[in-house]
């Protein structure tokens, strides 16, 4: 399949996007759901877009991902290329006073892949907070 992720949205700035079920399946998405992405998604193949070894890999994660997480394999999930929502599924520890690590000093874990927080605006409060306490 022959696509450019920058072209399938036109001048729009739409982003490609294909529902996660009809992605594991291998078939284009008829119609997709509505999202929080203001310029709009166009319905897309993603393996015209990713590397072949990247879009196999995902086709085996998401089903059993989902076995783990309840409600992320399903119609409604839908891929924009190339990012997806997922929090980290692993928490670094803090002290709950300093912030700090209570085993590596000087180390103060925050955000989204400390799994202090669940997007870019979360993150970026987790982040204030921890400069806060420094």
């Amino acid at each position: 399949i022959e696509q450019k992720a920058w072209a399938r949205g036109g001048q729009r700035q739409s982003a490609p996007a294909q529902r996660m079920t009809d992605f594991v399946a291998g078939r284009i998405s008829q119609d997709l759901p509505k999202t929080s992405y203001q310029p709009g998604i166009v319905s897309s193949e993603m393996d015209g877009i990713l590397p072949t070894h990247v879009a196999f890999g995902l086709r085996m994660a998401f089903p059993e991902f989902g076995k783990k997480m309840h409600g992320y394999f399903t119609e409604e999930a839908v891929l924009h290329a190339v990012e997806s929502r997922t929090s980290s599924p692993v928490r670094i520890p803090r002290d709950r006073e300093s912030f700090q690590h209570p085993e590596v000093k000087g180390f103060f874990p925050c955000g989204e892949g400390a799994g202090y927080a669940g997007g870019i605006l979360s993150a970026a409060m987790d982040g204030f907070k921890v400069a806060d306490r420094l």
